[in-house]
């Protein structure tokens, strides 16, 4: 259970006013903080690089033409990639021993985009939750999805701009 902080960009190719699919990359550093492991604390330590990448398709119910706060659900398919650091050696993850570990990930949620008005149509915000599950592995780190798979939660708010829609 550790959080990140995460930067990232998208690409959104709207197939028609209700359909668009979208592809998304993140990267997130991993930075100190207390975490529960073995039945302890880990006091102040940073956690590992994750990077993300992601395919979805975007739903918008009712549409986007002509809307300023068109709102959406979305999901998609896409793997979650862990990138040790010399203090995840605390948690059995050391970055002399093991390499980047990459899992599959789906996810699911929804959001709304934002648009301004006539001055710069194109341009708006984006307000977006996603549910994430990441499929256990076998070889993965002690601390992060070895035996079962796991749950993350994301929320972000971003500029976005359209070309088209």
């Amino acid at each position: 259970n550790f959080n990140v902080y995460t930067a990232g960009g998208g690409l959104t190719y709207y197939v028609s006013q209700a359909v668009a699919f979208e592809g998304e990359v993140t990267g997130s550093v991993g930075w100190a903080q207390d975490v529960p492991f073995n039945n302890t604390t880990v006091i102040h330590n940073q956690m590992p690089t994750v990077w993300s990448y992601s395919g979805n398709v975007v739903f918008f119910p009712g549409g986007t033409a002509g809307k300023r706060a068109p709102f959406y659900i979305t999901g998609g398919v896409g793997a979650i990639s862990l990138a040790p650091r010399v203090p995840t050696k605390v948690f059995g993850y050391d970055v002399d021993k093991v390499g980047t570990q990459t899992f599959i990930a789906e996810n699911i949620g929804g959001g709304i985009k934002i648009f301004r008005a006539a001055d710069a149509p194109n341009w708006g915000f984006r307000v977006d939750y996603r549910y994430l599950i990441v499929n256990s592995n076998s070889d993965a780190p002690a601390f992060f999805a070895k035996s079962k798979s796991r749950g993350a939660h994301r929320v972000y708010v971003g500029m976005l701009y359209t070309w088209k829609r």
